[in-house]
């Protein structure tokens, strides 16, 4: 397991300029957004310039390109918006392709027509469900043909709102292209949960996921979801870390939800812990 980092953490006017910043923060790795590169997430094309720019700028600072953000709103209720999305995921994967990149990140999207990570009470309709359902399934098969991985990720404002759901999910889709990302911030009420609860749903969605899981997110957690760096909210990193390899995950864990000031104590911490892993 090896840490990285949301590439766009760091707001920087050129592509090696922020890879630099990613090595600098003793990093090797990053999830790369082609917001970046003054894209959007799903652009109608992406410059041949700009796929030359990042190779050279990745090849020169070392940072691997662990995974590239591709979300949309795949449960969004007017069709044309979902249409669009899966018509433009070929230019991402063709990139991600150019890149190296082998994994494509995903959400599994919501009824809001506005924020595709807001909480919408028709999100656990079935209708809801069959959209996000027909996105993904449609995206993995595009994803296939292109030799690349999704990571859908199980949100509480999302269609896929538990562990429990993304599993439905992954089997109703039933294509190998299709994993998750484990966020644990993600799956858990910061108002509600116990620390003894906040384990039970760590543990139980890192088995019940399992060999699907392809990516790891280390947001951390506070009573207000404000944006803090890991270790200084409530969630237990020893034991997500030791709960993402008991599920057999040996890929990357990538930092996010912070500020670029806050980038140094979530290294120091989670390096922390993968060091203490490694020594037992």
């Amino acid at each position: 397991m090896q840490l990285g980092i949301f590439a766009k953490t760091f707001a920087r006017p050129s592509v090696e300029e922020t890879l630099e910043a990613v090595a600098g923060a003793g990093l090797p790795a990053a999830q790369f957004n082609l917001s970046v590169l003054g894209l959007p997430t799903l652009p109608h094309a992406v410059p041949a310039e700009a796929i030359a720019a990042t190779r050279e700028a990745a090849a020169r600072t070392g940072v691997g390109l662990a995974a590239i953000s591709g979300a949309f709103n795949t449960a969004h209720p007017d069709p044309a918006v979902r249409k669009a999305g899966v018509a433009r995921f070929p230019v991402l994967c063709e990139a991600a392709s150019a890149l190296d990149i082998p994994l494509i990140t995903l959400s599994s999207g919501t009824r809001d027509p506005d924020d595709m990570w807001r909480y919408h009470p028709d999100n656990s309709s079935s209708a809801a469900w069959s959209d996000s359902r027909d996105s993904l399934a449609a995206l993995a098969a595009i994803a296939s043909e292109h030799g690349l991985k999704l990571a859908v990720e199980p949100e509480h404002t999302n269609v896929l709102a538990t562990a429990a759901l993304a599993r439905r999910m992954l089997d109703e889709v039933g294509s190998p292209a299709l994993g998750v990302v484990f966020d644990a911030t993600n799956l858990i009420d910061p108002d509600q949960s116990t620390p003894d609860g906040t384990l039970s749903v760590i543990t139980d969605a890192a088995r019940l996921l399992g060999p699907d899981i392809v990516l790891g997110h280390a947001k951390e957690l506070t009573s207000r979801r404000r944006p803090v760096p890991a270790g200084d909210g409530i969630l237990p990193w020893d034991a997500i870390v030791d709960a993402l390899d008991r599920a057999g995950f040996t890929g990357t864990l990538v930092i996010h939800g912070l500020s670029e000031a806050d980038v140094g104590r979530a290294v120091r911490t989670l390096q922390g812990v993968l060091r203490d892993k490694h020594r037992t």
